[in-house]
């Protein structure tokens, strides 16, 4: 995901009106892990190579 893209989803589900019944505290948490799990992955590529090898390609073309 994007920073907009991860923005954007808690207002889609507030209108939506799913987000109204989880509480925000959960949200927070997931996106925690979910940012926790992209800085290890920025920081380590080489250990999720096989995994990430189109995302390193987009990497070096400088969207990242």
């Amino acid at each position: 995901f994007t920073i907009v893209e991860i923005l954007l989803i808690p207002a889609v589900l507030v209108r939506v009106g799913i987000f109204t019944r989880i509480p925000a505290l959960i949200f927070i948490v997931i996106f925690y892990f979910g940012y926790q799990v992209y800085s290890i992955l920025g920081s380590y590529p080489e250990l999720f190579y096989p995994y990430i090898s189109v995302f390193s390609e987009i990497q070096r073309q400088g969207i990242y």
